[in-house]
């Protein structure tokens, strides 16, 4: 594996990582709030 295929594949986790992870977040914080 190229580096550049390392760096893609972090680049999609991370972001599919902060698209699920942060609206989840705030949504329980809201609702424990």
């Amino acid at each position: 594996m190229e580096a550049l295929d390392l760096a893609r594949w972090q680049f999609g986790i991370t972001t599919v990582y902060h698209f699920i992870f942060v609206p989840l977040t705030i949504g329980l914080s809201l609702l424990v709030a």
